[in-house]
C-alpha cells in the first residue's frame, strides 16, 4: 500500500489547527491510506505549538516539530520533508486556504502517469488583495523565465514522488527553495487548476516583500539566469565598445573632433565599463559554485518533538538536544517543556 506524508508549516495559525486536522482524518479515512501528518510549528507566537502537541498526542497519525527559530515557510517545509517517510509526500498551508478536500484530486494526478515527478496546485482565482494577485503574476512570470518556460503555475500546494524528497532532503542550501528545487531537478510535471478558499482564521503572515524575497530565492538559489544575464550585457557592452572605438577614431582622423581629449576619454570608458560587467558576471559564475559547494550544515534546528514512533528518521544532529527531555515518542507520552 502506497503511504502518504503531509507536511504543513504552521505559523501563529493556532485557530486554524483543529479544523485542519479533522479534515485531512476526513479525507484519508476515505483514501483507506496508511498515511502521516507532520505539522512544522516554526516558532510561532502564539499556542501553536500547545495545539499541535495536543493534536499529536490525541491522533495517532499527526506527528509535531517544533523549529529553535522562525526560519520563514520553506526552512519550515524542508524540516518536515526531512522526515517524512511516505511513497508520496505533500506539502500544503495551514490556514484552509489550501483545501484538504482536494487532495485526492492531486494524488490522482499523479498517478495518471507514472513518470509524472510532481502535480502542483494552481489557484485561477485566489482570495487576496487585487495588488497582491497582481504580484503574483509578476512573480510567476519572473519564475517562467528563470527556468525556461513559457508559463509555470506553482504552489505551496503540491505532491510529489518520494525520491523528489530525497532530492529536496540532500540539498542544504539555506535560500533554496522546494518549488525552486522541484522546477531545477525535473520537467515532469503537472498542474491542476483547484479553488481558492478563504483563510479559516486570522490573516495572512505573507506580505508583498516576502513574496518577492521568495521569488529571488526561487531564482538565485537554483538558476544562474542573473548572473548570465550580466555576462551578456558585459559582452554586448564590451562589443559595443569596440564598434564605438572604430567609430570615434575614425571621425578623430576624419578631423571631425576637435576637443582635444574628449575621444581617448569616451573610448576608454566605454571600453572599461563592458569590460568591469564582463568580468562581474564570470566571477559570480565561479562564486555560485564555491557556494554550492560550502553550503553544506544543516539549515534549522528543532527544538521539541512530539508524536514519532522511534528515531528512525528524525536526525537527531539537527535536535538542539537529541534526549527524550524534547522528544516524546509514541512509548513515552509525556513531554517535558
Amino acid at each position: 500500500m502506497t503511504t502518504y506524508s503531509v507536511v504543513i508549516p504552521v505559523y501563529n495559525s493556532a485557530p486554524c489547527l483543529q479544523e485542519l486536522a479533522k479534515r485531512i482524518e476526513k479525507v484519508f479515512a476515505a483514501l483507506n491510506a496508511d498515511y502521516e501528518i507532520i505539522m512544522v510549528d516554526d516558532c510561532s507566537a502564539d499556542n501553536s505549538w500547545a495545539v499541535i502537541a495536543d493534536i499529536a498526542r490525541s491522533h495517532s497519525h499527526f506527528k509535531g516539530l517544533q523549529l529553535l527559530r522562525n526560519a520563514g515557510q520553506t526552512q519550515a517545509t524542508m524540516a518536515g520533508i526531512k522526515v517524512a517517510g511516505g511513497d508520496v509526500v505533500i506539502t500544503m498551508d495551514d490556514d484552509l486556504q489550501h483545501d484538504p478536500q482536494q487532495i485526492p484530486r492531486l494524488l490522482e494526478e499523479l498517478e495518471k502517469d507514472n513518470g509524472c515527478d510532481c502535480v502542483f496546485a494552481y489557484f485561477p482565482a485566489k482570495k487576496h488583495s487585487a495588488f497582491r494577485n497582481m504580484a503574483s503574476k509578476i512573480v510567476r512570470w519572473i519564475n517562467a523565465r528563470a527556468h525556461g518556460a513559457n508559463e509555470i503555475n506553482i504552489s505551496s500546494f503540491r505532491v510529489m514522488r518520494g525520491y523528489m524528497a530525497q532530492i529536496i532532503r540532500q540539498h542544504q542550501s539555506t535560500s533554496a527553495t522546494v518549488g525552486g528545487l522541484i522546477l531545477a531537478n525535473t520537467e515532469k510535471l503537472r498542474y491542476v487548476a483547484i479553488p481558492h478558499s478563504e483563510r479559516f482564521a486570522g490573516k495572512s503572515n505573507y506580505t508583498l516583500a516576502r513574496q518577492f524575497r521568495l521569488a529571488f530565492d526561487n531564482i538565485c538559489s537554483v538558476s544562474m539566469l542573473p548572473l548570465r544575464m550580466i555576462s551578456a550585457t558585459g559582452l554586448m557592452a564590451s562589443v559595443l565598445s569596440a564598434l564605438l572605438l572604430c567609430y570615434f577614431l575614425f571621425i578623430y582622423f576624419s578631423g571631425e573632433i576637435s576637443v582635444p581629449g574628449w575621444t581617448s576619454i569616451i573610448i576608454l570608458v566605454t571600453f572599461f565599463s563592458g569590460l568591469i560587467l564582463l568580468s562581474l558576471g564570470v566571477i559570480g559564475e565561479y562564486l555560485v559554485r564555491v557556494l554550492r559547494e560550502l553550503q553544506s550544515t544543516n539549515v534549522t534546528t528543532i527544538r521539541r518533538a512530539v508524536g514519532f514512533d522511534s528515531a528512525a528518521n528524525l536526525n537527531e544532529n539537527d535536535l538542539l538536544e537529541p534526549s527524550n527531555s524534547v522528544i516524546e515518542w509514541r512509548n513515552d507520552m509525556s513531554i517535558n517543556s
